[in-house]
């Protein structure tokens, strides 16, 4: 009996032991993915913590919110990384520089087209033949655009 008693022990122990492996195995497994090492206890759920909030009058619901909102915010800024001053400097003068050219470009893109229109108007062949070969060329463009991309 003796015997038996022990061997049923090593059995149990043996399924423990197994149990055990398994788990590590699962939380290797889990941890390749993570970024970051487990906590060891869950994460508490958002509607647990609205629960405790519900309590009050409408007033100290509103200014418990509002203070609930600058603190997220508060966290939010923290965690931003800033520009320094010559990153600021660069990326400004780049906003403007391509501010400035595409400015000019439309504008004479405007000029052009003002003055197609004025002549246009005065002779009405001309605003035509331009209008024919504004469409045929935006025809030949989709043609060999959607051959390339059939290819």
């Amino acid at each position: 009996m003796a015997q038996t008693e022990k061997r049923r022990r090593t059995a149990a122990e043996n399924i423990e032991e197994l149990d055990d492996i398994e788990v590590v195995e699962e939380v290797e497994e889990n941890a390749r993915g993570a970024l970051t090492a487990a906590k060891g206890r869950a994460t508490p759920g958002r509607r647990t913590a609205e629960d405790e909030d519900k309590g009050g009058s409408v007033l100290t619901r509103l200014v418990r919110g509002l203070r609930h909102y600058f603190e997220g915010v508060r966290s939010e800024l923290k965690k931003v990384a800033w520009p320094t001053r010559e990153d600021t400097r660069r990326l400004t003068l780049i906003v403007i520089g391509t501010l400035i050219v595409s400015s000019l470009v439309l504008g004479a893109i405007g000029l052009l087209f003002t003055e197609l229109f004025r002549i246009g108007l005065n002779n009405p062949l001309v605003l035509l033949g331009f209008m024919v070969v504004a469409v045929g060329g935006g025809v030949i463009f989709y043609v060999t655009r959607s051959r390339r991309s059939n290819r």
